[in-house]
């Protein structure tokens, strides 16, 4: 008995091996056939991935050429405006150094002081020469001892940037009214100089494609005598504008001054300038535009009996935000025909206004009906 039963569980143990080996296999070929699956989808993965790297280096290969015809085409654009740019500084707006014959007085005088030591002096012709510049002094060594001109050796402005002589000779005009005789006087000279450099600017970026900062008309320096706040205000501007131009053109910061004018447009046009006529972004100097002091104190109170200086600098500057424009989505009927009746009524009698404004009134009622009924009758 013990051998049959022995027999039996030994028959029975190789029927649960053969059933566990039968379910192993089955599990064996169901794992060969999701690897299959899986090696499949690799592949195809693979093939894909291949796809994509072979389309993003096409594209690589795109992007790179259209760069370079790009910036091939910016060197071309460059040299294009850099040549038309010369050829206006050359031909029609010249710009150039002149140094001044005359002598400043306050050395005279202190050459014929024998009580003023050399050092007083020196120290006393460094301190003239010194300029309170992005919140520290530098030493400017233009100010005063040349002047630069435009359009002409004879029209000149002060190289250090004080134009006082021609509100000067404005406040002197008015308060003792009469012929001008004189047609080389300082103030001539400077509101030539000014109008010049304004239409220069203006051309200027109009040929590097540079939207100014400040709105500033041609004709602004070249009109009416400007009282001292007017002025200030325009030489503000074309200051401003200069700058602008000279940051987009990658003009050395450490030859600008906030208030040399011509000499920081003689520095934008000058052939040496490497940058001269590219484009693309560009930083603004937050430390020469906090260094523009234009507005001199003494004037800044000062108004005109017109009473145009107090236009806001919004109402005549160019704005850099979007434009917000309403959307209507419905038409007001009556709208139209009330402004249309009320810009009659005033060139017309009381008569007729009346019978204008009962006209109106009908009309304006029977839109109103014909609209409410075309509204229900869709509904």
């Amino acid at each position: 008995m013990s051998c049959k039963m022995r027999i039996e569980q030994l028959k029975q143990s190789i029927w649960n091996g053969n059933e566990d080996i039968a379910k192993n296999s089955e599990l064996l070929s169901k794992s060969k056939k999701y690897n299959q699956e899986l090696y499949l989808r690799s592949q195809r993965h693979q093939e894909k991935k291949e796809k994509i790297q072979r389309r993003n280096h096409k594209l690589s290969v795109v992007v790179e050429k259209r760069n370079k015809d790009l910036k091939n085409r910016h060197a071309e654009l460059a040299s294009l405006r850099r040549s038309h740019i010369l050829e206006l500084t050359s031909v029609i707006f010249p710009i150039g150094e002149v140094k001044n014959i005359t002598r400043d007085p306050a050395d005279v005088s202190f050459e014929n002081d024998n009580a003023m030591t050399s050092s007083t002096v020196s120290k006393l012709a460094e301190a003239r020469r010194t300029t309170y510049l992005s919140g520290r002094w530098v030493c400017d060594d233009h100010n005063g001892d040349t002047s630069i001109s435009i359009a002409g050796p004879w029209i000149t402005l002060p190289n250090n940037g004080d134009y006082s002589a021609y509100y000067n000779w404005v406040e002197e005009k008015r308060s003792t009214p009469g012929p001008d005789m004189e047609h080389s006087n300082p103030a001539y000279t400077i509101s030539a100089a000014l109008c010049y450099a304004t239409q220069l600017v203006n051309t200027l970026s109009h040929i590097l494609n540079v939207n100014l900062p400040r709105k500033l008309y041609n004709s602004e320096f070249c009109g009416e005598n400007l009282s001292r706040w007017k002025f200030n205000r325009a030489v503000n501007k074309l200051n401003s504008n200069i700058l602008y131009l000279c940051f987009s053109q990658h003009v050395d910061l450490d030859l600008l001054h906030p208030l040399h004018t011509l000499r920081n447009l003689m520095y934008l046009v000058s052939p040496d300038s490497e940058n001269l006529g590219r484009s693309g972004p560009f930083e603004i100097s937050a430390d020469l535009e906090d260094s523009m002091e234009f507005v001199d104190p003494s004037g800044a109170g000062e108004s005109d009996e017109s009473g145009d200086e107090h236009i806001s600098d919004e109402e005549t500057d160019l704005g850099t935000d979007w434009e917000n424009l309403p959307s209507p989505k419905f038409c007001d009927i009556p709208s139209q025909p009330l402004e249309m009746q009320e810009s009659q009524s005033t060139m017309m009698s009381q008569p007729i206004a009346s019978s204008s404004a009962g006209g109106m009134i009908s009309s304006a009622a029977a839109s109103v009906t014909s609209w409410f009924k075309a509204y229900t009758g869709h509904r």
